[in-house]
């Protein structure tokens, strides 16, 4: 740093002290004018209802001077700038003087007196917002994400996200903001369980970082979509534009962050974005196998045997549609189709190297084979 700069920072920090300073005195000097002018109300408001109990004639005397004393204060509210600005002590006074009477006044200068014992020890709002989502990921933190990325696969599955779901369970408050404020930052649908987890902490602290997450969460989701449908809308004759709208749209509808009626508008724009996919490339098996999902999470589990059964007949046939088709089947009691689908691609379910485990012994109970031995005790112990 040059010796200009360095004079720079010096003549900028001055200028902060000096700022610093007159607003200190200017605060002091706001206090006492609010301060005079609740006591002038408040003394007014005693003599108002000194004048009602000894019922003094005439009796509109009374009421018009409580009226002249509101107008009077609420023009100070309005008018009087001790500070730069308003203040809004003045403009608390002026509301429950008009109301309270007397207790207005009283009130008033009861919560100037607990604003200036709770202001010493306050922090300020830029700091306590920094405080939760700082710039900068400090290395305890980032090595704690690290530990918990580790070894997660690309699917959704529930099993991605218990690391997460542990530390905001069984962690300390830092662990749990530290994680919260990772998950904000590299959030992905998957981790939408561990941050629901997080909304029902029994720390207050906690539950406040994760709702301020989930709101940035969804207006990073907004932002996003905008942009895509605006791309989408741009290039309505391009099937991969209209397929990543219809993914965006799908990554949320069923997270649980948003709420309600927007995950019910992002399943239609997803299953809509999805349909106009499949017009454009019939050959798109990713888009056919996602609308057949979205109608059986929906509900919708004749529409969506009816969807899987037309893919089968265009050569869709693969681990994950047969899984899908397979639970709109069973959960129909449909189990001749049930059964026929297994025989006619179960084999070849069997050999693809993308089966999971678990649906390989659907296929192979359903086939008629023999399940794999569970381990012995023994076995487990040893290894």
């Amino acid at each position: 740093m040059s010796i200009q700069e360095v004079e720079e920072e010096l003549a900028r920090i001055e200028t902060e002290r000096r700022r610093v300073k007159a607003l200190a005195g200017g605060g002091r000097r706001s206090t006492l004018a609010v301060l005079a002018v609740a006591i002038g109300a408040t003394l007014v408001e005693c003599l108002i209802c000194w004048l009602l109990w000894i019922e003094y004639r005439p009796l509109w005397i009374a009421p018009a001077l409580h009226v002249a004393v509101c107008s009077a204060v609420a023009l100070a509210a309005w008018h009087l700038k001790p500070n730069g600005g308003r203040s809004r002590f003045l403009a608390l006074l002026a509301l429950t003087l008009v109301f309270l009477g007397p207790f207005g006044p009283l009130g008033t200068m009861l919560a100037m007196l607990l604003h200036m014992f709770f202001r010493r020890r306050a922090t300020p709002f830029d700091e306590w917002y920094q405080s939760l989502f700082p710039e900068e990921i400090d290395e305890p933190s980032r090595r704690l994400y690290e530990m918990l990325m580790r070894g997660l696969a690309d699917s959704a599955s529930q099993e991605n996200v218990t690391s997460f779901t542990d530390v905001l369970q069984y962690g300390s408050i830092e662990q749990k903001r530290a994680v919260i404020s990772l998950l904000s930052r590299d959030f992905r649908p998957e981790f939408a369980p561990a941050l629901q987890s997080a909304l029902s902490d029994a720390n207050p602290a906690v539950r406040v970082q994760a709702a301020t997450a989930a709101a940035n969460i969804e207006g990073d989701f907004l932002e996003r979509a905008i942009d895509l449908e605006t791309a989408a809308r741009k290039a309505p004759s391009s099937a991969e534009t209209q397929f990543l709208v219809a993914r965006h749209f799908d990554d949320y509808a069923f997270s649980g962050i948003l709420d309600g009626d927007r995950q019910a508008e992002n399943r239609r724009k997803a299953e809509t974005f999805y349909r106009k996919t499949v017009e454009l490339d019939p050959e798109h098996e990713d888009a056919a196998l996602r609308v057949g999902r979205l109608l059986v999470r929906q509900g919708r589990l004749e529409e969506a045997e009816k969807w899987f059964e037309a893919g089968f007949t265009n050569g869709f046939v693969g681990p994950a549609q047969l899984s899908w088709y397979l639970e709109a089947a069973y959960r129909l009691g449909n189990y001749d189709k049930l059964r026929y689908a297994v025989a006619g691609f179960g084999e070849e379910i069997l050999e693809h190297p993308s089966t999971s485990e678990r649906l390989r012994d659907v296929v192979r109970l359903w086939l008629g084979h023999d399940l794999p031995p569970a381990p012995r005790a023994e076995d487990l112990k040893l290894a």
